[in-house]
C-alpha cells in the first residue's frame, strides 16, 4: 500500500471520527431547550421543562437555601446561577457527555454543574437508584459548585467537592468507616476525575477535609484557600503537610 492510499485512509477515518465526535455533543451545544419555562428567584433562576410540580418545589427549595451558601461563601448578592431541570435522567447526562452520556450507565449520576450552570434530573422522574427527596436534595450541592465557579472556575475536584459536601447534604463522618475503607492517599485528593474520586471514597471524606481546615485554622482561611488554592501564602505550609495533618486528625476524630 502506497502512502497515498494510507494518508486517504487516515484521512478518512479521522473525518468520520470527527463527525461522530460532533454528533455526539450536539445535545451539549445549548443547555436550555426551546420548550422550556422559567422562574426567576431572589438567589438562583430554574428552567424546566413539563414537570412543574417538581420543578416549583425546587426552585423554591433552592432559592430559600441559597441564601445560606451564599452567604457563607462570602457573596453578597446574586450570582448567574441558573438549574436546567430535565424531566428524564437520560436527558440530563446527554447534556454533559452528549449522547454517549446515557449509555454508559451512570445510573447514580442525577445532577452536575458546568461552571455556574446546574443541570438536574427531575425528582419526578428519579432513575433507578434515586428517589424523589435524594434528586430534589442533590440541588444544593451542585449550587455550591456553581458558586464556587463565579469565582474559581478551575478549583481542584478535591476542594469544591468537600465544600459541597460541607456546606450541602455531608453525612456526619464515623470513624468505624476506617475500619472499612482506606483514607485517599495525597494523589487520589489531587485528581480531577469525577468518577475516580467516587471509587476511591471522596464522597465520603472529602467533606472531612473541609471540617479539618476550618476547625483548625478557621473559616477565613478555608475561603481563602478555595479562592486561591495556595496553602503556602495562606497557611504558611505545602498541600501535602495540609494532607498528613488531615490524616491525623481522621485518626484522632
Amino acid at each position: 500500500m502506497n502512502i497515498k492510499k494510507i494518508c486517504k485512509i487516515l484521512f478518512v477515518g479521522l473525518f468520520v471520527l470527527g463527525t461522530l465526535c460532533f454528533i455526539n455533543f450536539i445535545p451539549t451545544f445549548s443547555l436550555k431547550n426551546s420548550h422550556m419555562t422559567a422562574l426567576e428567584g431572589d438567589w438562583i433562576n430554574v428552567y424546566y421543562e413539563t414537570e412543574k410540580l417538581a420543578a416549583e418545589d425546587v426552585f423554591k427549595y433552592a432559592d430559600s437555601e441559597t441564601r445560606y451558601i451564599a452567604e457563607k461563601l462570602g457573596f453578597k448578592e446574586k450570582q448567574n446561577i441558573n438549574i436546567y431541570i430535565y424531566d428524564y435522567q437520560r436527558t440530563m447526562q446527554r447534556k454533559k457527555y452528549g449522547f454517549i452520556g446515557s449509555m454508559v450507565g451512570l445510573d447514580w449520576y442525577i445532577g452536575d454543574n458546568i461552571g455556574t450552570n446546574v443541570i438536574l434530573t427531575s425528582p419526578a422522574n428519579p432513575g433507578k437508584i434515586h428517589n424523589y427527596d435524594t434528586v430534589r436534595n442533590a440541588v444544593l450541592h451542585e449550587i455550591v459548585h456553581a458558586c464556587i465557579s463565579a469565582k474559581n472556575p478551575n478549583i481542584n475536584l478535591w476542594l469544591t467537592k468537600g465544600m459541597a459536601l460541607y456546606l450541602a447534604n455531608g453525612q456526619p463522618f464515623s470513624k468505624n468507616k476506617l475500619n472499612n475503607m482506606s483514607i485517599p492517599t495525597y494523589e487520589d485528593t489531587r485528581t480531577n476525575n469525577s468518577i475516580k474520586f467516587e471509587k476511591f471514597g471522596g464522597y465520603e471524606f472529602a467533606n472531612t477535609y473541609i471540617e479539618f481546615l476550618d476547625k483548625t485554622y478557621g473559616w477565613d482561611k478555608v475561603l481563602r484557600i478555595i479562592w486561591t488554592e495556595n496553602y503556602e501564602e495562606v497557611l504558611n505550609k505545602t498541600p501535602k503537610e495540609i494532607y498528613d495533618e488531615w490524616v491525623q486528625y481522621l485518626r484522632n476524630y
